[in-house]
C-alpha cells in the first residue's frame, strides 16, 4: 500500500511541473529560461535542506551529483523550450519515455530480470512514437521542437539513472545529501547564466509568474526524494514504466481539457499505443 501511495505521489509530481510551466511559457514565450530553473532549482534544494535532518556529506557522491545535475540542466532548459514552441501533451509524452532508458539501466547493468512483454513493448514503443510524429495541416510539429524534445528525453531519463546509480553504490543512503549537492550546482550554474545571458528578462521572467518556477521545484523535490525512496523497494524497470504511463495520461487530461490542446486521430491513436507499451513493460 505505501509503495502504492508513493507512485500516485510521483506520477502527480511528475506532471505536474509540465503543467505548471505551460501557463508561464503562454505569457513569456521562450524568454527567461534560465532565470525560470534557477528559480526552480533553488526551490527544490530548499525543500531539500527543510526537510533533511541530521546532513552526513560523503565526497564519493560528488561524481553522481555533478552527472545528475548536468543532465537536470538540459532537462530543465530544454522542457521549457519545448513547450513554449509546441504542444504540452506530447512534449510531456516524449519525456515520460525517457523514463525508459532507467528502465533498461537496470536490465543491462543491474541484471534485473526481463519480462515477457518487453520485446512487444519496444516493438509497440517504437510504432507509437512513429504515429505521433506524424504531421498534420492542424497539428505540425517543428523540427526546433524535436531538437529540444529529444535533448529533455536524454537529459530526464539520465537524471533517473544518476539517481538509481547512486542508490545502488551507497545501499540508499545519502539521498538528501546527494539532492543538495546536486541542486545547488544546478542553481549556481543557472543564475549565472542568467545573469549573463538574461539580464533583460528578469522582469519578464517575474510578469510572467514567478511563482510557476516555485511550484515546479517544489514538486520537483517531492517526486526526487520519492523516486530515490521507491527506486530502493521497487524494481526500477517495473516502476519506471508505471511512473511514464501514469504521467502521458495526467498530462493529456489536463492538456485537453485545460489547455484545449488536441491530437490528431493518427498521434491520439499513437497516445493509445503509448499506454498499450507501458503495460507490455510490465507483463
Amino acid at each position: 500500500m505505501l509503495n502504492a501511495i508513493y507512485l500516485i505521489s510521483i506520477i502527480l509530481g511528475v506532471s505536474s511541473q509540465d503543467i505548471f510551466k505551460k501557463p508561464y511559457t503562454n505569457k513569456v514565450g521562450g524568454k527567461g529560461v534560465y532565470w525560470f530553473s534557477g528559480t526552480l532549482s533553488i526551490a527544490a534544494l530548499l525543500f531539500f535542506v527543510v526537510t533533511s535532518k541530521g546532513l552526513q556529506f560523503e565526497m564519493g557522491i560528488l561524481p553522481y551529483a555533478l552527472g545528475f545535475a548536468a543532465t537536470y540542466i538540459i532537462t530543465m532548459v530544454f522542457s521549457v523550450k519545448a513547450i513554449s514552441c509546441g504542444p504540452l501533451s506530447l512534449t510531456a509524452l516524449f519525456s515520460s519515455y525517457s523514463l525508459m532508458l532507467p528502465a533498461f539501466y537496470g536490465l543491462i547493468f543491474l541484471r534485473e530480470p526481463i519480462g515477457v512483454g518487453f520485446i512487444p513493448g519496444i516493438i509497440l514503443l517504437m510504432i507509437s512514437l512513429f504515429l505521433i510524429n506524424k504531421k498534420s495541416d492542424n497539428n505540425k510539429i517543428s523540427f526546433k521542437w524535436v531538437i529540444y524534445v529529444f535533448l529533455v528525453f536524454v537529459g530526464n531519463g539520465m537524471c533517473s539513472v544518476f539517481q538509481k546509480m547512486q542508490q545502488t553504490k551507497y545501499d540508499g543512503a545519502y539521498k538528501s545529501e546527494f539532492m543538495i549537492v546536486s541542486l545547488g550546482m544546478v542553481a549556481i550554474a543557472m543564475l549565472v547564466f542568467a545573469l549573463v545571458d538574461e539580464r533583460k528578462d528578469f522582469r519578464t521572467f517575474c510578469k510572467g509568474g514567478w511563482y510557476w518556477a516555485v511550484l515546479c521545484g517544489l514538486m520537483n523535490g517531492i517526486v526526487n526524494l520519492l523516486v530515490m525512496i521507491l527506486s530502493g523497494r521497487m524494481l526500477v524497470s517495473l516502476m519506471f514504466p508505471l511512473v511514464s504511463s501514469g504521467g502521458i495520461i495526467v498530462t493529456y487530461v489536463v492538456s485537453r481539457f485545460v489547455y484545449k490542446e488536441k491530437l490528431t486521430k493518427i498521434q491520439f491513436v499513437g497516445f493509445l499505443i503509448g499506454i498499450a507499451t507501458v503495460v507490455c513493460l510490465n507483463l
